[in-house]
C-alpha cells in the first residue's frame, strides 16, 4: 500500500512531469524524422529505379522499332535483351501492339492475349507512364514504341518490377534507425532523471526550510536564491512569515495583558468573598468589602 502511494505521489510530482516532457520533446522528433526519412527513402528509391529502367527501356524500344520486332519477332538479340532487363530488375516485360495484343512476354504466360488498361491506352497516344503501387509493392512503367524515323506509335512496352529488394533495404535502415532512437531515448531518460533532480532540488530545499520553520529550528527565514522564482517565493514567504510572527507576538501580548487584567480583580473578589464566608472579616466591615467586590465585578464587566 505504501509503495503504491509512493508511486502515485511520484506520478503527480513535478520531477515525473519534467522527465516525461524531456522524453516527449527528445523522442517524438526522432520518430517523426524516422518515418519521414523512410518514406522519402522509399519514394526516392522508386523514382531512381524508375528512371534507370525507363532509360534502358527507351534504348531497347528504339532497337525494337528499328528491327520491326513487334511484327517479325525474329531478332534473337532483342529477345535476349528483353529477358536480361526482366532478370536484372526481377520483373516482367511485355510488348503490346497497337491492337492491344501481347506479342511478347518474358514470363511466357500471356502472349497473344489482349490487354486493355488506362496506362497502355495513354502510352499508345504517346505518353510515358510510371506508377508505384505500394500495396502490391510493384513499380509499373509503360512507354510508347515509335516507328523508326516517325512519330507513329506502333506499340507499347510494359515493364513491371518488384520493389521487394528496395523495401528490404528500407526495412533494414528502419531497424537501424529504431535502434538509434532507442539509444537516444535511453540517453535522454538518463539526462532527464539527472536534470529533473537538479531542477527540483531548490523546491525540496524550500520544503525542508518551511518544515524547520514550523518546528522552530529555522530562525533566519526562507532563503533559496537558486532561481528567480524561488528567490521571489522566498521573499514573499518571509514577508508573510514576518507578518504572522508579528500577529502572534501581538496575540501573546494581548493574552498576557488580558490575563493580568482578569487575574487582579478575580483575586480580590475571591479573597474578600472567602473572608466574608469564613467569618474572618468583622461584620461591621462586610458592607465595605461587599462594595469592593461590586466595584471589582463592574471593572471585570468593563
Amino acid at each position: 500500500m505504501k509503495k503504491n502511494n509512493a508511486f502515485q505521489k511520484f506520478l503527480k510530482s513535478m520531477r515525473f512531469r519534467l522527465i516525461l516532457l524531456c522524453l516527449i520533446v527528445g523522442i517524438l522528433p526522432c520518430l517523426v524524422l524516422r518515418a519521414g526519412f523512410l518514406k522519402a527513402y522509399e519514394d526516392q528509391a522508386a523514382s531512381t529505379r524508375s528512371i534507370a529502367i525507363i532509360s534502358q527501356a527507351k534504348i531497347l524500344a528504339d532497337q525494337i522499332a528499328a528491327n520491326d520486332y513487334i511484327n517479325k519477332q525474329n531478332t534473337e538479340s532483342i529477345t535476349v535483351q528483353l529477358n536480361q532487363l526482366s532478370n536484372i530488375y526481377d520483373g516482367r516485360v511485355m510488348l503490346i501492339d497497337s491492337a492491344f495484343q501481347i506479342v511478347a512476354d518474358t514470363y511466357g504466360l500471356d502472349e497473344t492475349k489482349t490487354i486493355i488498361s488506362e496506362e497502355v491506352v495513354q502510352s499508345l497516344s504517346g505518353k510515358e507512364i510510371s506508377k508505384y503501387d505500394k500495396e502490391s509493392r510493384y513499380l509499373e512503367m509503360t512507354l510508347p514504341i515509335k516507328a523508326a524515323n516517325s512519330t507513329e506509335v506502333i506499340g507499347v512496352m510494359l515493364v513491371s518490377v518488384s520493389m521487394d529488394s528496395v523495401l528490404h533495404d528500407r526495412d533494414a535502415v528502419g531497424r537501424n534507425a529504431a535502434i538509434l532512437t532507442l539509444i537516444i531515448g535511453v540517453l535522454i531518460l538518463a539526462f532527464a532523471i539527472f536534470a529533473s533532480g537538479r531542477l527540483v532540488r531548490p523546491l525540496r530545499k524550500m520544503e525542508k526550510s518551511i518544515r524547520d520553520i514550523q518546528t522552530g529550528y529555522e530562525e533566519d527565514g526562507l532563503n533559496v536564491n537558486t532561481y528567480t522564482e524561488t528567490k521571489e517565493m522566498s521573499e514573499s514567504f518571509n514577508q508573510l512569515f514576518g507578518r504572522m510572527k508579528t500577529i502572534d507576538d501581538s496575540r501573546q501580548e494581548f493574552v498576557s495583558n488580558v490575563s493580568h487584567e482578569l487575574k487582579t480583580p478575580m483575586t480580590t473578589i475571591a479573597g474578600y468573598t472567602d473572608g466574608i464566608l469564613d467569618g474572618t472579616i468583622p461584620p461591621e466591615q462586610e458592607k465595605e468589602y461587599l462594595r469592593i467586590i461590586s466595584d471589582e465585578a463592574r471593572r471585570l464587566s468593563r
